[in-house]
């Protein structure tokens, strides 16, 4: 190989890692929130505000959101009264100008309970694609019936975490086939020692010579008795 040839392939491994680089680590994303307030077989989803993810390497994040209406406080109260549960539908643009929803749900009561604090966990993949996102909320994981005002439920307040698909560690195949390889070019050198030991080796003769003479004592007792005297 002459040295363009070097060149050229350096030159194509840099600039695919800084390309794999700006996929994984430094693409962008918006998401649209939209919730339903209303229990309901086919929910209808309302504005409630945008995120706007600058660097998924980072997670650096901002959020806009609507303080809710008198009205919409009602209908969340009400949803928590009923026992029923919250739903928000996620839109995700990615910088490539592509879409994909997710739809989290929660109850309507742990949410009314946390005033509204909730958390955002927004999942990728290895290239940086946004596979799931989900709901929480930060200070209850279950409804303790506490009675909250309905003035306290204004407008959320809400975390955003990007979490990272970690990659599992990678078997070396490459190098278990080469020893197996190795091993067998040395069996058919006859080079690989036989380090057994001498049961180890020949047990499956041994065996059946000591069942065949344990059934002729058992068939013989006189015999094995006489042969004793």
């Amino acid at each position: 190989m002459n040295i363009k040839c070097v060149i050229v392939c350096l030159l194509i491994y840099f600039f695919s890692f800084i390309y794999a680089s700006n996929i994984e680590y430094d693409g962008y994303v918006h998401i649209n929130l939209r919730h339903a307030l209303v229990s309901s077989e086919s929910p209808v989803f309302t504005d409630r505000g945008n995120i706007t993810i600058q660097s998924l390497r980072t997670g650096s994040s901002t959020i806009q959101q609507k303080a809710l209406s008198q009205s919409d406080k009602i209908k969340l109260r009400d949803l928590s009264a009923a026992n029923k549960f919250y739903q928000l539908k996620s839109i995700v643009t990615a910088s490539d100008g592509s879409q994909v929803s997710f739809v989290s749900t929660i109850k309507a009561c742990m949410l009314v309970e946390s005033e509204l604090s909730d958390i955002l966990s927004v999942s990728l993949d290895y290239s940086g694609k946004v596979i799931t996102v989900t709901l929480a909320v930060a200070s209850t994981s279950t409804c303790e019936g506490a009675t909250v005002p309905i003035d306290k439920l204004k407008e959320f307040t809400t975390s955003v975490f990007v979490r990272h698909t970690e990659n599992g560690p990678v078997p070396d195949t490459a190098t278990y086939i080469q020893k197996l390889e190795r091993e067998r070019e040395a069996k058919e050198r006859g080079e690989v020692k036989d380090n057994r030991s001498f049961l180890a080796k020949y047990w499956m003769y041994i065996v059946p010579v000591i069942i065949i003479m344990v059934l002729s004592s058992a068939a013989n007792p006189d015999g094995a008795g006489g042969a004793a005297r």
